[in-house]
């Protein structure tokens, strides 16, 4: 009776202290007051448990569960009064399970108050309500804790500490009695230092809560976990006792048919959770009478935006905007269907459901006016199966909703989910909702329908940039030829000339070959060979046939591997050809080559009729822009381009009746740079 004595009078004597600090600090007010209500109950009953040699222990088992029963009505205070602060309405649970559990445990004490001859004497009852209470307290304080927002755990951290831990000692001391059939003396004891450690905690939570003003967020996720956890408690505790009335029967036969009926109960628990539809079905109980709202807009919202951008799965975006629109209603799977050019509405891809792949709708069809320009989220019950419904609906009988998805005032597909896996009733919210979504989902299928279209623009005009480049090029082929022909009047009979045309004509045809192999849509270029400049230039200037042209090299040998030797022969040949035709007959045109360290230099000089620099700077490099009676507006625009592809650069220099020159700069190969 002395180890009682001390221990419950060093708890009674800590809990005046801290009844003391509230009383000294201000007048406590709101969560403060209930604060100092339950500290001062928690006081009493220990005084009266240190007394226990001069008082009936029976009064003290009462007062151990008023004081239990206080500390789980403050806990559930503070919930409460977030929730209200939150503008929700407060759990039932808080409001009435957890009185009842006090009331009820209370109520039990009295009934064997007269009894108790020591004060360790306790019935199966009262051990079995210690256990409830304790795993209840536990609960509101995980509750608690992860229902407060990040930003202000640090304010109630104590609190969750110093009661948690009373609670878990509880819960210590009692779930022993249960396996030996009896309390134990020194650690029911303990229960008064128990009393002596969590008041340093109490007093930290007092200084950084002066207002004791706690900012609370009620989440529905871990609303539902504590309710699960809640319910498994209380079947473990069940299933428990059931346990210990089996192990009653004589010999080693009871304690193995207790051992075998908790262990496959704890089993039997674990199955149940794995029920997708009875978790569905707990889920949507809980939104609908613990909440004001069913639906949590900011974690729906968030949900919605996570699962359209996720690509973690690396589904395409049609299957995702299924998942978002199916996670609203839990629903198992859908089809969508997207309007094509032709009106009709057809699919375009499923999850988890199957429906006749050719089926389509109508833009003017009675399915589709039924959306009501996507203002209204078909629902396919049994009474509207009763009205006349597309084939495809009939013979499924998964089709459960349809939803529109619109964008801009335009229906641009919709998409049908399934059924989910539990029955679940709709109302306002889940249409609201589902319509909002198929929003965000049809915007995000809009931006990729334009994108497709995009690249398949892209495609196309880089197919009709490529054309045009070959037709100019098949030009100056032409050109090329006409010169040849025009000079085979006049050097016709010397052999030289004819070997030239004979090498020029292999050369055209080869270089006629090559152009119609770039209309080609292949995959990446391969890595090319370094064109060596100072032999290839030479050979594409004997190839134009014309006396007129010149060319003079000087520094070192150039090599350029950013360049096709048939894009370059493109360059030089259209430079070249235009400075002949801008010159007189007997007006040379001079072809240099040359290097600065770092890029081959290729300039091109007439002595012809020039250029204004405005028409250079405005004309010039305009596609489809020509003063040519003959020409197509597109070399000077082809030969600048291939040459930046390159990494290099075109500039022309000229004036009026003073020619013209033209620069190009191409990068030198490293190895010739380096040497």
């Amino acid at each position: 009776m002395l180890l009682f004595a001390v221990c419950y009078g060093l708890g009674c004597c800590s809990f005046l202290i801290l009844i003391g600090l509230m009383l000294l600090r201000h007048r406590p007010q709101g969560i403060g007051l209930g604060m100092l209500a339950v500290c001062s109950l928690t006081a009493l009953w220990a005084l009266v448990a240190a007394l226990q040699p001069w008082t009936p222990p029976g009064i003290s088992h009462v007062l151990d569960n008023v004081r239990n029963a206080a500390w789980l009505a403050f806990l559930a205070l503070v919930l409460v009064s977030a929730s209200r602060s939150d503008g929700t309405r407060a759990s039932p649970v808080y409001t009435i399970a957890v009185p009842l559990i006090g009331l009820t445990a209370i109520a039990n004490d009295l009934r064997f108050a007269g009894g108790a001859l020591n004060p360790t004497d306790y019935a199966a009852s009262q051990v079995f309500f210690h256990i409830v209470i304790a795993v209840c307290g536990l609960l509101l304080v995980e509750n608690l804790f992860r229902n407060t927002l990040a930003a202000r755990r640090w304010h109630i951290f104590p609190l969750c500490i110093s009661v948690g831990g009373l609670f878990v000692y509880e819960l210590f001391v009692f779930s022993g009695a249960i396996i030996t059939r009896a309390v134990d003396p020194v650690l029911l004891a303990g229960r008064g230092v128990a009393l002596a450690l969590i008041v340093p905690p109490l007093v930290v939570t007092m200084a950084r809560n002066q207002s004791w003003n706690i900012d609370i967020h009620v989440s529905r996720r871990v609303v539902f976990h504590t309710a699960t956890l809640t319910a498994g408690g209380i079947f473990l505790i069940a299933a428990a006792g059931i346990a210990g009335f089996v192990g009653k029967l004589p010999g080693d036969l009871g304690a193995l048919f207790r051992v075998v009926f908790f262990g496959g109960s704890v089993l039997a628990l674990a199955m149940l959770l794995s029920i997708s539809s009875l978790r569905s079905r707990l889920w949507r109980t809980l939104a609908e009478n613990f909440f004001s709202t069913r639906y949590d807009y900011r974690a729906e919202w968030i949900q919605c935006i996570s699962t359209l951008s996720s690509s973690v799965d690396r589904d395409p975006l049609q299957a995702r905007v299924i998942r978002a629109l199916a996670d609203v209603v839990d629903g198992t799977g859908g089809v969508l269907w997207l309007r094509e050019t032709d009106g009709n509405y057809r699919i375009v891809t499923s999850l988890n459901m199957n429906i006749g792949a050719a089926a389509a709708e109508p833009e003017d069809g009675a399915f589709v006016r039924a959306f009501d320009d996507g203002r209204t989220v078909q629902v396919f019950d049994a009474a509207r199966r009763l009205m006349p419904l597309p084939d495809w609906v009939r013979d499924c009988p998964e089709v459960w909703l349809a939803v529109p998805l619109v964008m801009s005032e335009e229906i641009l597909g919709f998409v049908v989910l399934a059924a989910p896996r539990a029955p679940l009733s709709l109302n306002w919210e889940s249409f609201d909702l589902l319509s909002t979504i198929g929003q965000q989902g049809a915007s995000w299928l809009a931006e990729e329908i334009a994108a497709r279209a995009l690249a398949d623009s892209r495609l196309l005009i880089e197919y009709s940039t490529r054309f045009s480049f070959v037709a100019h090029d098949v030009k100056n082929v032409s050109s090329q030829l006409g010169i040849m022909i025009a000079n085979m009047k006049r050097f016709g009979d010397q052999p030289e000339f004819r070997a030239d045309m004979i090498k020029t004509m292999e050369a055209s045809v080869q270089r006629l070959d090559g152009l119609l192999g770039k209309l080609k849509m292949e995959g990446p270029e391969a890595p090319r060979d370094a064109v060596d400049l100072g032999t290839l230039i030479p050979e594409i200037v004997r190839g134009l046939n014309c006396k007129s042209v010149r060319f003079e090299k000087g520094g070192r040998a150039a090599a350029c591997d950013t360049l096709s030797e048939q894009n370059l022969q493109s360059v030089l040949t259209h430079v070249v050809t235009n400075a002949i035709e801008a010159s007189q007959p007997d007006q040379p045109v001079i072809v240099k080559l040359s290097d600065n360290g770092r890029s081959a230099i290729v300039t091109v000089e007439d002595q012809g009729c020039g250029m204004d620099p405005a028409f250079i700077r405005d004309q010039l490099f305009k596609p489809l822009r020509t003063t040519k009676s003959g020409g197509h507006g597109i070399g000077a625009f082809q030969a600048r381009e291939l040459v930046r592809a390159a990494g290099g650069a075109l500039e022309v220099t000229s004036a009026p009746q003073q020619g013209t020159c033209v620069r190009i700069a191409l990068p030198l190969k490293q190895s010739a740079t380096s040497g």
